[in-house]
């Protein structure tokens, strides 16, 4: 660290303390420009200080020499003094600047710096203090002027302001200041209110986003706990209910297999919806088991699109021949993506787009996909029944069946499952009527 930045901290510390506030109100940058003006004032002040105590000591003014140094050496202890509160500091400081200004208006008239030191004062303390106080250094300032005034009258003292001014041109000159004094103090209260607004906004937007903060901290800590229940409800639900189905659809085999031949119709029909009841409500229970294990721990990784569409085909090619469908793609992109969920989605989404064929007419599928700003839309059209526009948001509700179980089988988790996987991509997916008939599946996912 510079020795600039270390005498900085220092005397940063030493004034203002190392505890920084929470916020930082106008208070608080009062005190940064009271501290910040002696950071720079301590070093510049030799500027000022060496050839001022030459000249003083070259013209025989001895006392404006040690007045000058006094002075120095005063800020250099109201600036290093440990055991000073900061408002005296500001007090002591403001002192030293009136009593400077005072004996270089007497010893060096309106030819010295008396009454820019005046002015500087009144513009410091509108900075450091509230603006009350700044009004309260232009009455103070009046008064230095106006005693002046009468000293210059009455020719009081022997001295250069005596010297060089009469009544009316100290008038002049001094009423200039007191309207200067005036106009920078208003427009520094016009500033600083401005500011103490913009603080206060602030503030209050901090607080409030902390606040915020600390609910969706907490509201995320909840649903992770609700998402670990249901996960666990899930996994227990499944797994207990798996053993009573197996213990019917056993007993149904057995009743089927030792009384064959011996049962009645009805008794028959009976058993053969039992054990279609059991195979569907696996196959519920299976489906459920998975949606609520799609995307848990796991990572993105890079995919091609055209590799993942290939491998469904091929698992679902026995699926395709049967219905003689017909499905054509065009060159599908790379993407970061869970692998198996992405499969899993164009796998749900062609067999759909089969299952829910017209009759007689061999169902026609085409995949594609373009890029739309930073996603990549995917579309799956078919030649099918199409679907009722009250109907494009419930199908993707799990458990939700447009058709009854004899028109078309399944179990009402499969494009629950899509929305589920597009979502965990942080995508959308939504549907659309095929202007040639049937239904455009579209979904969109991000380019990471």
């Amino acid at each position: 660290m510079s020795y600039w930045l270390q005498y900085r901290q220092f005397t940063e510390e030493n004034l203002l303390g190392k505890n920084k506030p929470e916020i930082e109100d106008l208070a608080y940058w009062r005190d940064k420009v009271f501290t910040n003006a002696f950071v720079y004032f301590l070093p510049v002040s030799l500027v000022a200080l060496i050839p001022g105590v030459w000249v003083s000591l070259k013209e025989g003014l001895i006392f404006l020499a040690f007045v000058d140094i006094v002075t120095v050496l005063s800020f250099v202890l109201i600036a290093f003094h440990p055991n000073l509160s900061l408002a005296i500091r500001k007090i002591l400081a403001m002192a030293m600047l009136y009593m400077l200004a005072v004996i270089l208006l007497l010893f060096l008239g309106s030819f010295g710096p008396g009454l820019l030191y005046l002015l500087t004062i009144t513009i410091f303390t509108a900075l450091i203090f509230p603006v009350s106080v700044a009004y309260k250094s232009i009455l103070l300032n009046l008064i230095i002027c106006v005693i002046f005034a009468l000293i210059i009258h009455f020719k009081l003292l022997n001295s250069t302001l005596t010297q060089l001014y009469n009544t009316e041109s100290w008038i002049a000159v001094s009423s200039n200041l007191i309207c200067l004094n005036v106009v920078c103090v208003a427009l520094l209260d016009m500033l600083v209110k401005g500011l103490q607004k913009t603080i206060t906004q602030e503030a209050y937007l901090q607080m409030q986003l902390k606040e915020e903060s600390i609910k969706l901290e907490h509201l995320v800590e909840t649903l992770k706990h609700k998402n670990h229940e249901l996960e666990q409800f899930a996994f227990i639900t499944s797994h207990d209910l798996q053993e009573p189905l197996r213990t019917i659809t056993t007993v149904v085999a057995n009743l089927e297999q030792q009384n064959k031949g011996e049962m009645d119709e009805m008794t028959s029909i009976y058993l053969g919806f039992l054990s279609q009841s059991a195979v569907r409500m696996r196959a519920l229970i299976t489906g459920l088991l998975e949606y609520s294990h799609l995307g848990k721990n796991k990572l993105l990784e890079k995919v091609d699109c055209n590799t993942i569409l290939q491998e469904c085909l091929t698992d679902l090619s026995t699926y395709i021949q049967e219905n003689q469908a017909t499905i054509t793609s065009s060159s599908l992109p790379e993407l970061q993506a869970y692998g198996l969920e992405l499969k899993l989605l164009f796998q749900n989404l062609i067999s759909n787009a089969i299952k829910f064929r017209q009759k007689n007419i061999s169902p026609q599928i085409r995949i594609t996909a373009e890029q739309d700003n930073n996603y990549w839309v995917f579309s799956v059209a078919d030649n099918g029944i199409g679907i009722d526009a009250r109907f494009r948001e419930k199908i993707f509700v799990i458990f939700h069946r447009l058709h009854p179980r004899t028109a078309y089988e399944g179990t009402g988790i499969g494009l629950a499952h899509c929305r589920k996987i597009v979502e965990l991509h942080r995508g959308k997916i939504w549907v659309e009527p095929n202007p040639e008939g049937g239904s455009i599946f579209r979904f969109k996912l991000p380019i990471y």
